[in-house]
């Protein structure tokens, strides 16, 4: 069974793209391919190399219809009305066997008219970063955007370095960004943007079809919030908040300089584009209710926007519940009183920082010192509030519920340089066996595997560029 292509999209919003064929940057060969995804669009059996040559106009791919968008948006605070879909195409929407609406996007297509002058192109690089990132995400139970497919070009791409090139196929429930309502507010277009609003959610959130606009957005509102609690959760640095990098439904999109804590250092700044510390660990959350304020003065083109203060009010509380809900399970306090887990949160971070811990690797630690006494690290830079924590639970914490969501292997920037060095070389070993490590993240059997180990002392963090 082929894929189902339904493209409505294309038809309704003329005024938001500019369609356009796909530019492939020579020949191209098959890196990773998503072989279960493919399936749960309801594609048919098919092997890499065949969707390859499709991308790469060999082959003709039935029902896409490639067309860049048209957005705006708000970059490090300040408004660029000149964005869109510089180097991806969205190549179609997808009807899953299940009813589910899908995009299917290739970044990497060539330039379009929205690229500002850029070349269009993707490098490896930064697409087996972003290919790693969505299905480790996904593992984790982070909504996200997902990887289809991986290929290298014949391309040389200059970026801070000649680079090879690359297109990276992904997969969303929606492309449709704050930065498009952004863009329909200040070009004037109100019709088009109170039609793309309810086009979403009436794809998306059908059961939403009859609620007020204030619901509606109260929605928006959810996913956002529940999307950074869980960044901040598992100490995961997006890098770059601008609008246009903010999904409607609040699915983790366009990875670019990411990062996740190896020791726990929330003030260090990981995207050396971004000087003052914008985005940073600690704004995060902040951020997302800036971002949110923009959408809202968006919106008052096509609808009264009045109620939405106060469900942006509603954002921070959100927020917290979410993300304490997520660190009390990690910290298997579920049975512990509200109040005194609050403080024991509070306490295990003041633990990490101060001694500069490996953030996600010392849950497991706690985890193993409790069931098998092996963590004696622990016992020694944290007795005062190690004894806390085993008399609140009473020396047994929610074991089970820790093992759910504390994962051994976990993104890590020395893994992602040594799985990209060798890709580069043509050694794809090291990144397939990452990426399998990646998609099993909570199996205790990887603990002492290669994928799961800190970085040597010497190997201090470093910074990205947005080019990452």
């Amino acid at each position: 069974m082929s894929l189902h292509f339904v493209n409505e999209y294309a038809e309704t919003f003329s005024d938001l793209v500019s369609e356009q064929d796909i530019a492939a940057d020579g020949q191209s060969t098959p890196r990773l391919f998503n072989q279960a995804l493919w399936q749960q669009l309801g594609g048919e059996p098919i092997r890499a190399e065949t969707l390859t040559a499709r991308l790469d106009g060999e082959q003709q791919w039935p029902g896409i219809r490639p067309l860049a968008q048209k957005y705006a948006g708000h970059q490090f605070g300040h408004f660029n009305p000149y964005l869109g879909d510089g180097r991806g195409l969205l190549l179609g929407e997808v009807k899953t066997p299940t009813g589910e609406f899908y995009d299917l996007h290739l970044k990497g297509a060539g330039p379009t008219p929205y690229g500002r002058g850029g070349d269009g192109r993707a490098v490896l690089r930064s697409s087996i970063r972003e290919y790693l990132a969505s299905e480790a995400f996904a593992a984790l139970g982070i909504p996200t955007t997902r990887a289809l497919l991986l290929t290298s070009t014949e391309g040389q791409i200059q970026r801070e370095r000649i680079e090879p090139g690359a297109m990276l196929l992904r997969v969303a429930k929606t492309h449709v960004r704050f930065g498009h309502f952004e863009h329909c507010y200040y070009r004037r277009l109100p019709q088009q943007q109170r039609q793309l609003w309810d086009y979403v959610i009436a794809r998306q959130w059908p059961e939403l079809n009859d609620a007020t606009p204030t619901a509606q957005f109260r929605r928006v509102t959810e996913r956002t919030a529940l999307m950074i609690a869980l960044w901040q959760a598992y100490g995961f640095i997006h890098g770059v908040m601008n609008t246009d990098n903010m999904s409607l439904l609040g699915e983790t999109f366009d990875y670019g300089p990411y990062a996740m804590f190896d020791s726990y250092q929330p003030e260090k700044i990981f995207n050396h584009t971004d000087q003052g510390g914008r985005y940073s660990f600690t704004r995060q959350p902040g951020i997302g209710r800036w971002n949110l304020q923009r959408l809202q003065v968006a919106l008052s083109a096509s609808m009264d926007v009045t109620e939405f203060t106060s469900v942006i009010d509603e954002y921070e509380p959100l927020i917290q519940t979410f993300y304490f809900q997520q660190m009390r399970q990690r910290l298997g306090l579920t049975q512990v009183e509200p109040g005194l887990a609050r403080e024991l949160i509070a306490g295990w971070l003041q633990l990490l920082e101060a001694h500069q811990l490996d953030y996600n690797r010392s849950f497991i630690e706690l985890e193993r010192y409790v069931t098998e006494s092996a963590a004696g690290e622990l016992s020694v830079v944290g007795e005062a509030w190690l004894r806390q924590y085993l008399d609140a639970v009473n020396e047994a914490p929610d074991i089970a519920a820790m093992q759910q969501v504390n994962p051994v292997v976990t993104l890590r920037t020395h893994l992602l340089s040594e799985v990209i060095s060798a890709a580069e070389q043509g050694d794809d070993a090291p990144l397939t066996s990452y990426l399998e490590a990646l998609e099993r993240p909570f199996q205790r059997c990887l603990w002492g595997s290669h994928w799961a180990q800190p970085p040597a002392e010497e190997i201090a963090p470093g910074s990205l560029s947005c080019s990452s």
